[in-house]
């Protein structure tokens, strides 16, 4: 019987196009530094893990707000942009989650936002939490409060979030791409795993 170090190696199929990198943004001012940064974080790990990975969209949250909690009182313009979020996110393979550190834990926008998607929506989607603070207390925020209720999602998070401090924000491409040569080959890898599985087809 071959020696197990002699048996072949399966090697995953490359990922299906397309696979899209969405970006979720909950701060509650638009056009915030947390944007931008989870922007940055978005295209550079979308470069990093190659083709077929792109940017899809940017979902700033605050923009579509009304919708989020005031539900069919809401305007139908707004409603009509949440309803597009939810699909998009819900579709995704890959989801950069940001926000900043509010009163210790995560923006009621972003929680709102969560709590809109059915069971499972991000179920096969692989979520990379991206968090903003004042100070290096708040670095296990996204783990101790955002990591379990992506996981309730059905989302895995299968490496650290990118905890960024507020001074991190002027050098955050070397920050980011510290980040990105330590995990962003287990993102690719978690999303390779959690593709579909095709059916075989039937004989003729």
């Amino acid at each position: 019987m071959p020696s197990a170090a002699f048996e072949p190696r399966i090697v995953p199929d490359p990922p299906a196009w397309p696979q899209s990198v969405v970006t979720v943004v909950g701060n509650p001012r638009a056009g915030s530094r947390t944007a931008a940064a989870a922007a940055s974080v978005a295209e550079l790990l979308a470069s990093e893990l190659g083709a077929p990975y792109r940017i899809d969209e940017l979902l700033d949250l605050v923009t579509f707000a009304p919708a989020i909690f005031l539900g069919d009182e809401a305007g139908e313009e707004q409603r009509a942009a949440l309803e597009s979020a939810v699909d998009l996110v819900s579709s995704a393979s890959v989801i950069v989650v940001a926000t900043p550190v509010y009163k210790g834990s995560y923006t009621g926008l972003l929680k709102s936002f969560l709590d809109v998607l059915r069971p499972q929506a991000l179920e096969g989607a692989v979520v990379v939490p991206v968090t903003v603070s004042a100070a290096p207390s708040h670095r296990l925020l996204a783990d101790q409060h955002l990591r379990p209720v992506l996981a309730e999602l059905g989302a895995t998070v299968p490496v650290p979030g990118v905890a960024l401090e507020e001074r991190d924000l002027e050098d955050l491409q070397v920050v980011v791409s510290d980040w990105l040569r330590q995990n962003a080959g287990i993102v690719q890898a978690t999303t390779i795993a959690l593709q579909p599985v095709a059916e075989p087809t039937p004989a003729g």
